[in-house]
């Protein structure tokens, strides 16, 4: 596998015969939002639209639209301003004051909270401008991961579904808790990401009702059997967008407070935001995602590791034997990258 191109998934187009597209989040520190959104405009074009100070779009370029943010949904939404408004103080306090504690709350945050930039679905043959974007950011200073002990940056990627059907779906289920350990050894997420619950490992119990072979849901049993087992959107593969998409009622009875986008996408949370990396290409994260729907097209592989994996979570000596499944993963890695 080229490390350095953009891979095509198996799979290119959606049910309706069009180019499937992805999205694509990342995040970063070192630059302030307007810097971020010069430095993209001079590369995508468009006009820049001010939200507030902590959200910008830029709009209207070639590529669609690219929304920058300081990853805090409180200062996003204009929260003390709307929080004011709501208890009756809105009157009680100047603009200038309202501001200026936003900005406090801005500067603490920025120590551990993120500046984000996140692109419109893309088609899949017009991806690669998000390379183009991190090598902008970067030549201007932004940081990554592995800046700082804080920093649990990721850089995460909406593929959108080629088909949604149970079955599109629980082959890709299948194919990433499949691959996750070989994943994690290859992408190697930092130690801060890993200890903070953003990309939470699925349950032992729920793999292995997902890679039972007689585990034939309907698509309500699915999402039920989902949120039983995984009521939060911090999981390496989120799920809840496209489950959102499906039924956003019955997603949202489990998840009543939370913020979730429904889109009918995959959410890959997994990769690092190497974005102050020069060797580093978005790329790589990207097609680290490919070889999830490679496995998930691969009928015949996906069965006989499925019962490989169902034999080695059983094992009591399984923590041990890691390396071996590992091993075994990679050799069909090989063979599908060949």
């Amino acid at each position: 596998m080229d490390k350095r191109r953009f891979e095509m998934p198996p799979v290119t187009l959606n049910a309706d015969g069009e180019m499937r597209k992805v999205g694509f989040e990342l995040e970063y520190a070192g630059l302030t939002l307007v810097k971020s959104a010069a430095i993209l405009l001079k590369k995508v074009g468009g006009r820049i639209d001010v939200i507030n100070p902590y959200h910008i779009k830029i709009r209207e370029s070639e590529y669609g639209t690219f929304t920058l943010v300081l990853d805090f949904q409180f200062l996003v939404e204009s929260g003390l301003e709307k929080w004011l408004h709501t208890v009756g103080l809105d009157q009680a306090l100047e603009k200038e004051t309202v501001a200026a504690i936003e900005r406090f709350i801005a500067d603490l945050s920025e120590t551990v909270v993120p500046y984000e930039v996140s692109t419109s679905p893309l088609p899949i043959d017009r991806i690669d401008v998000i390379e183009t974007i991190k090598e902008e950011l970067r030549r201007h200073g932004a940081m990554g991961t592995k800046a700082d002990p804080l920093y649990a940056f990721g850089f995460h990627i909406n593929p959108e579904a080629a088909k949604i059907t149970v079955d599109e779906i629980l082959r890709t289920l299948r194919a990433f808790f499949l691959l996750y350990d070989y994943l994690i050894e290859t992408i190697q997420p930092d130690m801060t990401r890993r200890l903070t619950p953003y990309i939470d490992p699925f349950d032992k119990k729920y793999m292995e009702l997902v890679l039972d072979p007689a585990y034939d849901p309907t698509m309500v049993e699915l999402i039920d059997d989902y949120l039983a087992y995984n009521p939060t959107r911090n999981r390496a593969l989120d799920m809840l967008p496209l489950f959102a998409w499906i039924d956003l009622d019955r997603v949202m009875a489990q998840m009543e407070g939370e913020k979730i986008s429904a889109r009918p996408t995959y959410h890959y949370r997994l990769p690092n935001s190497r974005v102050d990396e020069a060797e580093w290409c978005t790329c790589e994260a990207w097609n680290s995602w490919v070889l999830v729907e490679r496995l998930a097209n691969d009928t015949r592989a996906l069965e006989s590791l499925g019962g490989r994996c169902l034999e080695f979570l059983d094992s009591p000596f399984h923590f041990f034997q890691k390396e071996e499944w590992i091993s075994e993963v990679k050799r069909w890695v090989d063979a599908a990258s060949s």
